[in-house]
């Protein structure tokens, strides 16, 4: 049996969580299975370089020639532009990663006779409202009705699946569950090389214990750095024996004001703002606490990441995803979400016990190994997509299926053992 041809879509490829899974993901697909091709809203991002040469990209905003301003009107151009892709590269199934793809992808789908399969990232009870901007109801409406036509619903963890579906209102089982994955060879091999950064590397002053600390994410409110900072202002002060050095690896909209924060605090020594670093793995190997200040989040890869590193870590206990990765607090330290205090008591626990650290890692190196490699995902999602293209193969078209029946038209996806 041939390959299918299956559209991977997402806005564009900065370094945000869901653009580095889906880049992993394609890059890990059995080609004798799958045959990816990308579609982006932007030709935009860091992660660009890292798309495999045998991925075609291609993008709304050099394919559409015309003008306009962000709205119903140009999205509507964006799903009609996305329906004629689908059809030209005769894909066999659409899949798209984050809730605003979905407004385009699952629609140009649908339209076109494409199965698709759609995927939540987050939380959408707290990560919905911050991001979808304006006429929410409206996106709310149709994102459930996009949800109940599709071949199947995908969320990165339990947690926000069930949220999932009482947000959206969607029957009970309709989304199903599939982790992230971390590509632990890749990040073994990067964490392997040492830091060069002058300031990271620097020898604490005589008579003063070095502890490093680093963070990543996308710059923005909902990941609690400015919290982290405050934290990390806090123990400075009140233990001078200890030299704390805090990373936060990432770039976004939030950085002047993250920035001015450090400044205003006086701790332009302290915290670095490093931007975004391909080399992320060895910031964590080389850290001594990994820490996760969000107040929500999906499945945190940077989370997995950490602890595929060996580096302990601590976390808020955010909906949906850390609790999961950590087993309740087995494979890591986690704590309330959005309190200073909290995230204080956290980090001295770590810095005043070696031996705390080495408790966690214990546990958490081996689960990552066992429960969230990119191959298990990778081999999951193939049989997903497959099992999506066989349905249209054979005729089942899955418009009349989902809607066909009295009630919502909603029923889960059977992914054939998934």
């Amino acid at each position: 049996m041939s390959p299918i041809k299956v559209v991977f879509s997402i806005g564009s490829l900065h370094g945000g969580g869901a653009e580095r899974q889906i880049v992993s993901l394609v890059r890990h697909l059995d080609r004798r299975r799958v045959q990816p091709l990308l579609y982006l809203v932007y030709r935009s991002g860091t992660l660009l370089s890292e798309v495999p040469d045998d991925v075609p990209v291609a993008a709304f905003d050099e394919r559409y020639r015309g003008s306009g301003r962000p709205g119903f009107l140009m999205h509507g151009r964006r799903v009609a532009d996305m329906t004629a892709f689908l059809k030209e590269c005769r894909a066999d199934v659409s899949y798209d990663r984050t809730f605003l793809m979905t407004l385009i992808a699952a629609a140009a789908a649908q339209r076109a006779d494409v199965p698709n399969v759609s995927s939540i990232v987050t939380d959408p009870s707290l990560g919905f409202a911050p991001v979808a901007g304006r006429h929410q109801w409206l996106k709310k409406r149709l994102l459930r009705r996009l949800y109940c036509r599709s071949a199947c619903v995908l969320a990165n963890s339990d947690g926000a699946a069930r949220s999932a579906e009482r947000f959206y209102g969607l029957p009970s089982g309709l989304v199903t569950t599939l982790h992230n994955g971390v590509d632990l060879q890749h990040i073994r091999q990067q964490a392997a090389v040492p830091v060069n950064n002058v300031w990271w590397n620097r020898p604490s002053a005589p008579g003063r214990r070095r502890f490093r600390i680093v963070t990543a994410g996308r710059l923005g409110p909902q990941k609690g750095f400015h919290l982290l900072i405050e934290a990390v202002r806090q123990l400075s002060d009140a233990d001078p024996n200890t030299e704390f050095r805090l990373a936060v690896l990432g770039e976004g909209r939030f950085h002047d004001s993250l920035g001015a924060q450090i400044r205003d605090s006086g701790l332009s020594q302290v915290v670095l703002l490093t931007g975004f670093q391909t080399d992320a793995a060895a910031w964590y190997r080389q850290a001594d606490l990994f820490v996760l200040p969000s107040f929500l989040e999906g499945m945190p890869n940077v989370l997995l990441e950490a602890m595929a590193c060996g580096t302990p870590v601590l976390s808020t206990d955010c909906p949906s995803g850390p609790r999961e990765i950590l087993e309740d607090g087995r494979c890591g330290e986690l704590c309330e979400v959005g309190s200073v205090p909290a995230l204080v008591r956290g980090i001295q626990k770590f810095a005043a016990d070696d031996d705390c650290g080495r408790r966690y890692t214990s546990f958490a190196t081996p689960r990552v190994e066992q429960q969230f490699s990119i191959q298990t995902a990778a081999r999951k999602l193939e049989d997903i997509l497959v099992a999506a293209a066989t349905m249209r193969r054979s005729g089942d078209r899955i418009r009349r299926r989902r809607l066909g029946g009295s009630g919502s038209g909603c029923e889960p996806f059977d992914s054939g053992g998934q």
